[in-house]
């Protein structure tokens, strides 16, 4: 069987001309959607569980970090690409503050009645997953550690990893030090005492799990979701939340302006298809992410992961203010440069 190519056939169709019958829709032509997604995963999952139900138009995936696109969403804004993705609270904040994006309605979402309230932001984006922020840990040259204040042991020197563009371990630092969990600078300001245990600084949670696994790092904070699957996937380290708890880390997707009607529709239909109880286990099995959905239940052969939350337990993770940190975020890194990079 010979097959054609699209390209063949829209060829074939220019050059056949008044042959073809006048059709409202073309239909060759198809819309597509740019969205932005996280590798880690993420992509997996949406492909699997969303794409195969999303009929509206073809949608291309954009992989990468919030930290690395957001300066290209803001230079584009006038002629934007991307349509929607997926953003962490911190960034979800930050587009709010700068008017990038458009509200998903609940109405767009199918299983909106098995989301709780909580997971709406003022952002106009929605809570899609959670994942707890806590340690790696290389269990060849360490123990598990049962507080954040053990990452300052002197034996320590050098091997301890943080991170300048995500800052709830300066936030849990503050926790276990009895100040506030909002007061990020106490945070940096402890660790500032402590620079020969700073080790080499990571660009990304799939790069901190490397690190930690050659050696190179024996702890560091990360994203619990992120690491176990970096486990799962056959890296040597473990995942823990000390004793002081940890922070809630929200999965948000949004809806950017600067788009038709049309093409805005069709992304709020696919935000909301990431609700849907079969994406919810996707991306618990795929990302380590606890569900919102109050009927997406955890497989019972993940259960015991550290990283998967009951709703008591997520119930119980600390939420940081998204917007304060959104507003001082270029101030906290800095401040990260500028005490902690000397």
């Amino acid at each position: 069987m010979t097959m054609i190519s699209r390209r063949a056939l829209l060829g074939a169709g220019i050059a056949a001309g008044a042959a073809l019958p006048f059709s409202g829709r073309n239909v060759f032509a198809r819309d597509t959607l740019n969205i932005l997604s996280w590798g880690w995963g993420y992509d997996k999952a949406v492909k699997d569980a969303v794409l195969p139900r999303f009929q509206d138009a073809s949608v291309e995936l954009e992989i990468g970090t919030n930290a690395a696109n957001y300066a290209k969403l803001i230079a584009q804004r006038s002629n934007p690409v991307l349509s929607g993705g997926l953003f962490n609270g911190t960034f979800s904040y930050r587009g709010y503050v700068d008017k990038l994006w458009l509200p998903l309605e609940k109405s767009s979402i199918p299983n909106g009645a098995n989301i709780d309230d909580i997971n709406y932001l003022e952002t106009g984006g929605v809570v899609f997953g959670v994942q707890p922020y806590g340690v790696i840990y290389n269990p060849k040259f360490v123990d598990e550690p049962k507080s954040y204040l053990d990452l300052f042991d002197p034996k320590y020197k050098g091997k301890i990893g943080l991170s300048d563009y995500y800052f709830d371990g300066f936030s849990l630092t503050s926790k276990a030090m009895g100040k506030d969990i909002d007061d990020v600078p106490a945070g940096i300001d402890e660790w500032a005492k402590h620079l020969a245990n700073i080790g080499p600084w990571n660009q990304s949670p799939a790069q901190v799990a490397d690190l930690v696994e050659r050696g190179e790092l024996w702890m560091a904070f990360t994203f619990g979701g992120i690491a176990a699957g970096a486990i799962a996937a056959g890296k040597k380290i473990a995942f823990t939340i000390p004793s002081e708890g940890s922070t809630a880390v929200a999965d948000v997707v949004q809806v950017l302006d600067g788009f038709d009607d049309k093409t805005t529709a069709m992304t709020r239909t696919f935000s909301g298809l990431l609700f849907d109880d079969q994406a919810q286990e996707a991306f618990t099995r795929n990302v380590f992410t606890s569900p919102v959905s109050k009927t997406a239940g955890i497989p019972a052969e993940l259960a015991s992961n550290p990283a998967l939350l009951s709703p008591e337990q997520v119930a119980r993770l600390y939420r940081p203010n998204l917007r304060l940190g959104a507003e001082k975020y270029g101030y906290y890194k800095n401040l990260v440069n500028m005490k902690l990079k000397v």
